[in-house]
């Protein structure tokens, strides 16, 4: 058999494993079934490099099937670690004895997820999460540092420790990096309330200030009673330079008891 030959019966087995679609037992979103899709293809090409295959390409479909086991386990304990109630019990091996991919079917590529749950695949499966896995497990990038960078734009996730079975590392920097997207989120919503609040006290007091004006209110005296610290109005006492009319009386008579003394003497 001639190199060219060769090539050409080669490339017939890509297209050939290329072709093939997938199904799954739980019904999905179109637009999941794309991702997965998607994910296959990845996986098809992470096969092409793998040791085995080069010596032997007839197990292409094989190492393809098995690459998108791996990825559906990682990407569905991902998903699990971030809810409180499933973390404990499905762990790696629990994905790993649900989640087949069946090669028997020439066309098909059947994905069956066990017990896995279809709530739970289906809230597993989306495009951003499989892009997520395919930056990650690309042989041509660095792994977890390509995907914090990519998702965090260069920012990091400090507390987060690299390291240890890959499935499981994707996993934890999948949970973290939640954590991070909702402790923002809450941010976000605790200053929408506050702006909202302090929009809402400015109106009020803008619109008690109308009324009070239309009432007749010094409009000196309404800016007192919205900024005294105890909510009430207290008019500054000014000094005054005039004598009490009162002490000016008492002053008065006693000039007057004064001068009819001294008038008697005489």
């Amino acid at each position: 058999m001639t190199g060219q030959s060769l090539q050409l019966k080669l490339e017939a087995l890509v297209n050939k494993v290329a072709s093939v679609r997938v199904i799954a037992n739980v019904e999905l979103a179109q637009e999941q079934l794309e991702a997965l899709q998607v994910l296959r293809n990845h996986c098809l090409n992470q096969a092409l490099d793998d040791a085995e295959v080069r010596r032997d390409p007839r197990k292409l479909r094989y190492k393809t099937a098995q690459e998108l086991k791996y990825s559906l386990v990682a990407i569905c304990l991902a998903q699990a670690l971030t809810n409180p109630a499933r973390r404990q019990a499905e762990n790696k091996e629990y994905f790993m004895n649900n989640i087949q991919v069946a090669t028997a079917d020439k066309d098909w590529d059947r994905i069956d997820f066990g017990m896995a749950g279809a709530d739970n695949v289906r809230e597993a499966i989306f495009p951003e999460i499989i892009n997520d896995w395919m930056i990650y497990r690309d042989k041509n990038g660095m792994g977890i540092k390509t995907l914090i960078d990519t998702k965090t734009n260069l920012v990091g996730l400090p507390d987060f420790s690299r390291g240890g079975d890959p499935v499981y590392e994707f996993a934890r920097f999948h949970r973290k990096y939640t954590e991070k997207e909702h402790r923002q989120q809450e941010q976000s919503r605790l200053a929408a309330q506050d702006a909202f609040r302090n929009a809402m006290v400015q109106q009020v007091a803008v619109e008690m200030t109308k009324q009070q004006m239309l009432e007749g209110r010094n409009p000196m005296e309404l800016i007192d009673m919205l900024f005294a610290p105890n909510g009430k109005y207290a008019p500054k006492q000014v000094p005054s330079n005039q004598i009490d009319r009162q002490v000016e009386r008492n002053i008065t008579r006693l000039l007057e008891y004064d001068n009819d003394g001294n008038s008697r003497e005489r």
